[in-house]
């Protein structure tokens, strides 16, 4: 009697192997996620303690906060692509001292920080994707007392 010897894989132990692959590469794909959105929090974390320094420098030259109702920082055409001695000002204007030479924008596509003030106090809306030193995911408001989620201009 002749033995025949197999060469290969069974149907289960190529599934069984397909099924590692898939679960490695999905902890993979997920691990990468995380890390883009922590990424993207620390570049708006960034952006907004440079914005609050800017502003800070306005109050001590002007003892005033530029002047909004509402209005997105960095967006072209907005009038508010930075910050100058006459406050929020589009590139194309020029105004001097310059506090900011071009505000930050956001990490995503078409991503702007929303800001409003009063002469004695701002807010500078952003939000979150992860948990930070500020708390879970949402949305913050910085103001010149420090960050939080209250909308109130302090």
């Amino acid at each position: 009697m002749k033995m025949s010897i197999k060469n290969g894989f069974t149907i289960p132990e190529l599934l069984i192997a397909l099924l590692i692959v898939g679960i490695l590469g999905a902890l993979a794909v997920y691990a990468i996620n995380v890390q883009r959105a922590t990424t993207r929090d620390a570049k708006r974390i960034s952006d907004i303690s440079v914005m609050r320094a800017a502003l800070s420098q306005y109050w001590l030259q002007k003892a005033s906060y530029p002047l909004s109702e509402g209005v997105e920082l960095g967006r072209p055409g907005a009038g508010a692509e930075r910050l100058t001695g006459n406050g929020l000002s589009s590139l194309d204007q020029g105004a001097q001292p310059i506090f900011l030479e071009r505000f930050p924008v956001g990490p995503k596509n078409n991503e702007y920080y929303a800001y409003r003030a009063t002469d004695n106090g701002y807010a500078l809306r952003f939000i979150t994707e992860r948990e930070t030193a500020y708390g879970p995911p949402g949305v913050y408001y910085a103001h010149s007392t420090g960050v939080d989620n209250s909308d109130n201009l302090k």
